[in-house]
């Protein structure tokens, strides 16, 4: 697997970017039916992560029949086994041909408890969508794909929210979230280098607070209802720290080989 976690980076420096020229509308896809964040349900699986969970199963991964996409529940079992975690992990080692999707999946898994509801899995399928996308740098600063202004301050996408229309905003306040999460959780230790060293007045409670906050937002706009987020949204506003402290673990985790 190519795609690696990719640590906030604290040499970037903050900007809210755009052509004074041109008008923010015109630089903005419209808002998609279902946004790219948006993926919380059961058949996210490809035909290779598919194949891979086959195969540790001790299926024939060449068997066009059992490769299909989506994620039955005997392979939804399958990514609770321990001997899945510890190849996705590298504990075994070997080349891994698998999605970063997968790979967010099946270590979310690891490092939580067990998911006891249907809630808790699918908050766990958001966020693995949801890191698979961070992965790349230049959707962690926007606020959907295409846009030419990016966002590295909370306080910005926070004005930016109160002077969007209804539909924009709602983006706005699950990336807030979104972006509010991954920093108290895999960028944590930017924020305490920052507190600490006195580069910033802001400690690790102003990200959950935002965060939190965020994440109520989006859950109670209609958009959130019709995509069937609102559970998600109210679940991780309740749930952050425990959250975001996977992903500080998970943030120290080594990415195995793979593409």
């Amino acid at each position: 697997m190519s795609d690696r976690i990719i640590p906030f980076d604290p040499d970037r420096r903050a900007r809210r970017t755009r052509d004074p020229d041109t008008p923010a509308s015109r630089q903005r896809p419209p808002v998609p039916r279902v946004p790219d964040f948006a993926r919380a349900d059961a058949t996210w699986l490809q035909a290779r992560d598919i194949a891979f969970l086959l195969e540790i199963d001790g299926h024939d991964p060449d068997d066009a029949s059992l490769i299909t996409e989506g994620i039955p529940p005997a392979l939804e079992a399958l990514l609770e086994r321990e001997g899945v975690a510890a190849r996705v992990a590298g504990e075994t080692g070997g080349w891994l041909n698998i999605s970063p999707h997968l790979y967010f999946h099946v270590m979310l898994r690891r490092l939580l408890p067990a998911p006891g509801n249907y809630l808790q899995r699918r908050v766990i399928r958001y966020l693995a969508n949801l890191l698979s996308l961070f992965v790349r740098t230049d959707r962690l600063y926007r606020v959907q794909p295409g846009e030419d202004e990016s966002f590295e301050y909370l306080v910005d996408l926070l004005a930016e929210a109160a002077e969007s229309e209804p539909e924009r905003q709602f983006l706005v306040h699950a990336h807030l979230g979104n972006y509010a999460l991954y920093l108290a959780g895999i960028g944590r230790g930017w924020v305490e280098y920052r507190r600490r060293y006195g580069r910033s007045a802001l400690g690790l409670d102003y990200y959950q607070d935002m965060g939190r906050r965020a994440y109520r937002q989006a859950a109670e706009h209609r958009l959130a209802r019709e995509l069937e987020l609102q559970p998600v949204f109210n679940y991780l506003s309740q749930q952050f720290d425990r959250y975001a402290d996977a992903l500080l673990r998970l943030g120290t985790a080594r990415a195995p080989s793979g593409n």
